[in-house]
């Protein structure tokens, strides 16, 4: 997502300026309206804090979760804030991420607050992780709130981490297999090709197919590369657009079963961001807005903006979530539960936990699945190759015999 370099009042006489993240012209607007931030300029800046267009300089959400728990760890020590502070940068080998952290460090010794130092690099911390900073100022609860966004970001990387672990073996698995096929197919048989026709025999079906399929792949593989090439660029590149993702986001839901992991993935990142926000004092139409703002699927974004809008008119949260069809029944009915019995946070967390559960194990049932699955189909056109290959063989034997 692009950068964005603004200007905003945050008061008559009192001017900010930073960076935010964001969509579009529009949601950065809506962010820094949310931050309570009056834009008076907004351009797009080419370099960011972030490094995403940088590999060399990217920050990464490890990076940021270091820094969160050490710095709470330093706070609840009883460190004061601003040495808390430079203690870290001095600690922090993120060369970019340092810069950050000074220039923080600078702000708050000239008399900004800790959200507002932070705020100047929203393209590096959330609207989420500003807001409870802000209510934890105006609380006194600064050391404990900052520790709980580093418990969050530990609970968000921890889960990320598991489902891509889960992901690797199956994934390399494909990899390899294509790749053993493409080099037999390539280098492999073009050379059984020419014995066969040696042969001047009649070839099975079954080898016919086969030695056309590994001269096709012989004589154009460089084309078939450069294609498969191309299409990925174009394809990454695509996903890149709003519409693009869009429509990925959309149709990664419908995937079978993989879908209704997603929706639980994403329904746990939900209640759980939404729960912490209000634990935290921030009022809940600002907590919404800020969850749907941070969603990482575009389709559960869309449909938590569209709550937004009508809890903003006066509906209650479960109702305007059953407007949707992007939240599971139980869902929504342990957030039912929660407004009716005032125990809303204690649901979201509840909701959170259990879908945390049911998508690991989800997980990893699929995984369990998926392997052996993955595993028969190499060897059956593992087999079919090898069939292909020897049948000729052993009709020439018998005629020789």
């Amino acid at each position: 997502m692009p950068i964005y370099t603004y200007k905003a009042k945050i008061n008559p006489t009192t001017v900010r300026t930073g960076t935010i993240e964001a969509e579009n012209e529009k949601a950065a607007v809506n962010k820094l309206l949310l931050l309570n931030y009056h834009p008076v300029s907004l351009i797009v800046k080419a370099e960011t804090y972030s490094g995403r267009n940088n590999l060399f300089k990217k920050i990464t959400a490890k990076d940021i979760y270091i820094f969160l728990r050490q710095l709470a760890n330093l706070c609840i020590a009883g460190l004061p804030l601003v040495k808390a502070l430079g203690n870290i940068t001095a600690q922090t080998t993120n060369h970019k991420l340092r810069a950050i952290i000074a220039d923080v460090k600078e702000n708050i010794q000239k008399g900004k607050t800790f959200s507002e130092s932070l705020s100047n690099h929203a393209a590096v911390f959330s609207p989420l992780e500003i807001s409870m900073v802000k209510s934890a100022e105006a609380t006194g609860t600064l050391a404990e709130v900052i520790s709980k966004i580093a418990d969050l970001k530990e609970k968000d990387i921890a889960f990320t981490y598991r489902i891509r672990s889960a992901l690797t073996y199956p994934v390399l698995l494909i990899i390899v297999g294509f790749l053993t096929l493409f080099i037999l197919t390539t280098f492999v048989l073009p050379k059984f090709a020419v014995l066969f026709q040696d042969m001047g025999q009649k070839l099975p079906l079954s080898t016919q197919v086969l030695i056309n399929t590994s001269l096709f792949f012989k004589r154009f593989w460089i084309l078939i590369i450069l294609g498969v090439f191309l299409f990925g660029f174009s394809f990454f590149n695509y996903l890149k657009t709003k519409a693009g993702r869009m429509w990925f986001d959309a149709l990664s839901l419908k995937f079978p079963f993989l879908g209704a992991v997603l929706i639980k993935v994403q329904t746990a990142r939900f209640a759980r961001m939404l729960a912490t926000l209000i634990e935290n004092g921030v009022p809940i139409i600002n907590a919404l807005q800020i969850v749907s703002d941070i969603a990482t699927n575009m389709v559960f974004a869309q449909e938590l903006r569209h709550v937004y809008a009508l809890v903003a008119k006066g509906y209650h949260i479960s109702e305007a979530l059953r407007s949707g069809t992007a939240f599971e029944k139980n869902t929504l009915d342990l957030i039912a539960i929660g407004e009716e019995s005032g125990r809303m946070e204690e649901m979201l967390f509840r909701i959170a936990t259990i879908n945390e559960t049911e998508s690991s194990q989800q997980i990893e049932t699929f995984i369990l699945m998926l392997e052996p699955i993955l595993i028969l189909i190499l060897g059956f056109i593992i087999l079919f190759i090898v069939m292909a290959i020897l049948l000729p063989i052993f009709q020439m034997d018998i005629l020789i015999q």
